[in-house]
């Protein structure tokens, strides 16, 4: 079994062996004698990576004297590698700076006399080293391992995953326990008066106490005015549990508060008095101690309205704390039974609880036995024999003879450790690394995929692959983790690719456990626990909150870290200019911004990420960095002039056309290793620029653009107009946001295009263009339409012939029909249209492999609506006699509109309060009459971008305008008047309210408040 030291050491020896190679390939200038030392560096370090693979081979754990061999191994590569890396940017410095001609030879020759001091002592150096590796290799012999057992680690993706992944730790024998609770808390019925209940869910970590909590909390949230779910943890700010609760409940800070700076008592009394009044239901998950429940407790006020509290937590004295010694209200977990065991272990290992073979009936009682009902460690087992391709009993054996016999009886966390350790060990060795980076993540964090690739290949955890970019084979390595259940799914894509991740807290805990012992990662929430390391730190995750004490960074040594975190909400930064070695920068701030100028001198970056809600300074020296292959920085970022410098670029995300100099722009042309390329607009930037600057803008980036013949990804957002002629004929995902007047030709040329995202404002006959992709997997088709046209979509047969996801916005279509034979492959069909302009898609019938279909039709209540109505019905039996039986989620909805832009409905409105949505992405507006005080008109308005498309407003009209423009006005109540009244459709003053980030949120009174919380209820209703 291999250590995690051995697989850090084997990580770190294959790169700088990479480098060293590097180093004799002839471009570098070495001082005589130095080329020797270092071919011999390199073969020594090849001998010794070999001697690591046969320890990672060993079927025993390596002995304590081995591991501190490896660890020597390990600390040897990373200390050679700096060097190699001081050498190189050295000699990049001085190239960089040669004229040519004459005066070069001139300059080269001073340059080389005024760094011979420099060469000398970096040679010095790895003559240093090879003494130190001469003494690790001879210490090497002195040590053997007998025995040398190969195993293969062959690894397969499951596409079964995602759908068992909804089947595993909390699906399986959860009825039971949800009902019993829900009528537990029920309680009597009929009672008028219902005091506030309050349920603690107890047990041992992995047993599914949150998913239980949540399966109860998604069935009934819609019963309560206010709902919140939030995650305590073991070192838990109150504050910021206290403002996610506020946020989540509904509740919204009066003109000028900002909630940030709010002390616990403030945030305590605000959600007390918010929730007073109110039925609410909230949930408390993972408490660890009495003390931080007594804490929000105070928050959370008695009533008679039937409020509910759920906690979640692993201690008892903790659950009867929650309860008031009301052990009724105590639920302890109980493991799975054996009946359950077996269904999760044999649909997770072989997709059916019948298919397990005779000769493995045995040995997977054994292991289920020794799992001991445990959700966590069932479904940790079944997937890793879910990854072996052939079904070895002797290796089944293996792995039961690994869980020891105690856990059945006697779970414990070192012993759950014990159970998730074997997800660790049968890794293939590439995988160890990048497992124990997620360290790098505090707990429940959200970890986004291509983040992650981007850092495991920055720090050279990634084999090359021929004819492969790194990234691409990152992301294969993301995929056998998920498959193997270590982190587990969040976000998914179209095809169902995981774009999102979380770890499992006990999961996380053994991470941290390793990266502690074998000094992989320092994490830490409080920086006192940097004073008096005794090992060098390699990689550091900061998470903090509150004042912090600047001084203890700024006397330890850092030089040598490779990769920093920075999460929480201090505004403090760690002095960057220690991190001389620095491979990955990633920065997390709230407002506060501190000073960032000491990343100009880190030349070894290869990662930067910078995210935050203030706005950022980005120092003019990071320009400078050839070496930053991506950088991610907040929309309305100004970057300094000169990224044309930039050549190492493969990332950029978000470069702000409406901020950025015309000369960034045009430098954006001589980035050519750009393969990811996210671009914005500063809506309020933009408008204020003259025609002339603005369409300069434009032209130089349409000029830009073309010159990038390699990228992958393209976004542009809506208010980017440009005749982009599409260059690359590489791109995979293409999300023009910006509208064209018609599907451009050259769409039609890019083969490898399996993700496109079009805005256009008619259709036509261009649908042929489209149609011809043959990698297109998912379409999402925005058309704008003109007032005097109204679209006819015919999908034709033969037609996409991949297509999975189909996803349609057209205000104005009078027909949509699916022929037979087209889309073949279509799985999931989404349309939006309006009522007023044409009838049901016709055809569905045609589209053979549809799983999944949603229609929204707004506008049903006006006049002529009967006719789609039938239609729909029609639509409906249609689909409910379809032998697949696809999901079908049909709306037809009289008083809400889908508009392409916020109209001028020939009404005056104020804006009186804006608010963040339970489950939504995007906060509502709400408005009201600008005549309410002066003529008493009781019209009110509520606005909302949809979450699939944010460009896309949901607008609901509510009462009739009594108010003196009502007299050239029809009645508005309980439908849509926007379209009636065919006014032409233009942006105004409130859709830029809602589309600037900075939206001014404020209330006149009181009154005003509780009337946007009537809304909402009446909403839910």
């Amino acid at each position: 079994m291999e250590a995690a030291v051995v697989s850090v050491s084997r990580g770190a020896i294959g790169f700088v062996i990479a480098k060293l190679g590097d180093l004799l390939a002839g471009k570098y200038k070495l001082l005589k004698g130095a080329k020797g030392e270092i071919m011999f560096l390199k073969a020594e370090l090849e001998s010794m990576r070999a001697f690591l693979e046969r320890m990672s081979e060993a079927e025993e754990e390596p002995d304590k004297q081995s591991k501190l061999w490896a660890k020597e191994v390990c600390d040897l590569s990373y200390d050679i590698e700096d060097s190699v890396d001081e050498f190189i940017v050295l000699v990049e410095c001085e190239s960089d700076c040669e004229p040519h001609g004459f005066k070069g030879f001139i300059h080269r020759s001073m340059n080389l006399l005024t760094t011979m001091n420099a060469r000398h002592r970096i040679a010095k150096e790895f003559r240093g080293l090879k003494s130190r590796v001469v003494e690790v290799s001879e210490r090497r012999m002195r040590y053997k391992i007998d025995d040398v057992v190969s195993k293969q680690n062959k690894t397969t993706i499951d596409l079964r995953l995602l759908a068992l992944y909804a089947d595993t730790a909390g699906l399986v024998g959860i009825d039971g326990p949800k009902n019993e609770l829900i009528r537990l808390m029920a309680g009597e019925e009929g009672g008028s008066a219902q005091p506030t209940k309050v349920l603690s869910i107890v047990g041992f970590g992995g047993l599914g106490k949150t998913t239980l909590a949540n399966q109860i909390y998604q069935k009934l949230k819609w019963q309560f005015q206010c709902q919140a779910f939030v995650s305590v943890s073991q070192k838990p700010s109150i504050r910021i549990i206290l403002r996610r609760m506020l946020s989540q409940v509904g509740y919204v800070a009066r003109e000028g508060a900002d909630m940030e700076i709010w002390a616990e008592d403030e945030l305590i009394s605000e959600l007390r008095k918010f929730l007073m009044d109110k039925r609410y239901f909230i949930v408390i998950d993972d408490i660890w101690d009495e003390t931080t429940w007594n804490v929000i407790r105070c928050a959370l006020p008695e009533n008679l309205y039937g409020s509910m509290i759920i906690t979640t937590t692993r201690i008892n004295s903790a659950a009867r704390a929650c309860c008031c010694n009301q052990h009724d209200y105590i639920y302890k977990m109980k493991t799975l039974s054996n009946e359950d065991s077996r269904k999760l272990f044999f649909r997770r290992v072989f997709g059916s609880e019948d298919a397990c073979p005779l000769y493995l009936e045995e040995v997977s009682t054994q292991i289920l036995k020794r799992c001991g009902g445990l959700p966590l460690a069932i479904v940790t087992i079944s997937s890793l024999l879910a990854s072996e391709r052939n079904k070895f009993k002797e290796h089944w054996v293996h792995i039961m003879n690994s869980l020891g016999p105690n856990f059945e009886v006697n779970p414990t966390l070192e012993g759950m450790r014990q159970i998730l350790s074997l997800s660790y060990i049968n890794l293939p060795h590439y995988l160890k690394t990048c497992m124990l980076y997620l360290g790098m993540y505090p707990e429940d964090y959200i970890i986004w995929k291509n983040d992650l690739v981007r850092q495991w290949v920055a720090q050279g955890f990634v084999s090359k692959a021929h004819g492969k970019y790194p990234e691409d084979v990152a992301e294969g390595y993301f995929n056998e983790l998920v498959n193997r259940g270590i982190i587990q799914p969040v976000d998914t894509d179209h095809n169902n690719e995981v774009l999102s991740c979380r770890l499992h807290d006990m999961m996380l805990d053994l991470i941290i456990h390793k990266c502690r012992d074998e000094n992989f990662i320092t994490a830490t929430d409080d920086i006192q626990d940097m004073i008096g390391l005794s090992d060098k730190v390699r990689r550091l995750s900061l998470y903090l909150d509150g004042i912090i004490d600047g001084t203890i960074l700024e006397t330890t040594q850092l030089s040598q870290v490779r990769a920093l975190a920075r999460f929480g909400n201090s505004a403090y930064a760690p002095p960057l200019l220690k991190f001389k070695h620095l491979r990955v920068l990633s920065l997390e701030f709230r407002w506060e911004i501190p000073d960032l100028t000491g990343i100009s001198h880190l030349f070894q970056l290869r990662y930067l990420k910078i995210k935050t809600d203030g706005k950022i300074q980005v120092p003019s020296g990071v320009v400078h960095l050839g070496r930053l292959q991506h950088l991610i920085v907040p929309r309305r970022t100004i970057l300094p002039n000169g990224i044309g410098n930039m050549k190492s670029l493969c990332t950029l995300q978000e470069f702000d056309v409406g901020l950025n100099s015309i000369d960034n722009i045009r430098d954006l042309g001589d980035l050519i290793n750009l393969r990811d390329l996210r671009i914005c607009g500063h809506l309020s930037k933009m408008d204020e620029l003259h025609d002339m600057e603005r369409r300069q803008r434009l032209d130089v980036l349409t000029c830009s653009l073309e010159k990038l013949c390699d990228l992958r990804y393209l976004h542009m957002d809506y208010n980017i107009k440009v005749s982009y002629v599409l260059s690359s004929l590489f791109l995979r995902r293409l999300h023009m946001l910006c509208p064209f007047p018609k599907v451009p030709n050259a769409i039609g040329e890019l083969h490898n295009l399996f993700d496109l995202d079009l805005t256009i404002e008619v259709l036509e006959d261009d649908i042929a263009i489209l149609a011809q992709l043959q990698s297109l997997n998912r379409l999402k088709l925005h058309i704008e339409g003109k007032p005097e046209t109204e679209e006819k979509v015919v999908i034709c047969r033969k037609g996409f012939p991949v297509l999975k996801h189909f996803w349609l916005f057209c205000v104005r279509m009078s027909q949509l029909t699916f022929e037979a034979g087209t889309m073949p492959s279509l799985e999931k069909l989404e349309v939006r249209i309006n009522s007023l302009y044409g009838a049901a898609p016709m055809g569905i019938e045609h589209l053979l492999g549809l799983k999944e279909i949603f229609v929204f039709v707004g506008g049903c209540g006006g006049e002529g609506s009967c006719s789609i109505r039938a239609a729909l019905t029609l639509l409906r039996k249609a689909i409910d006699m379809r032998s697949s039986h696809p999901t079908a989620n049909i709306k037809c909805v009289d008083n809400l509109l889908l508009l392409e832009h916020l109209l001028d409905d020939g009404f005056s409105w104020r804006k009186y309060g804006q608010k963040d949505i339970l489950d939504a992405k995007h906060p509502r507006a709400y408005f009201r009459c600008t005549y309410r005080k002066s003529q008493g008109c009781s019209a009110t308005k509520e606005v909302q971008r949809t979450d699939d498309d944010p460009e896309l407003f949901l607008v609901l009209y509510k009462g009739k305008h009594t108010c003196i423009m009502e007299t050239s006005q029809a009645s508005q109540e309980q439908r849509v008047l926007v379209p009636q009244l065919g006014l032409q459709e233009k942006l105004f003053l409130e859709a830029r309210e809602l589309l600037e980030i900075e939206i001014d949120s404020f209330f006149d009174s009181t009154r005003d408040r509780l009337e946007m919380k009537q809304a909402e209820f009446e909403h839910f209703i």
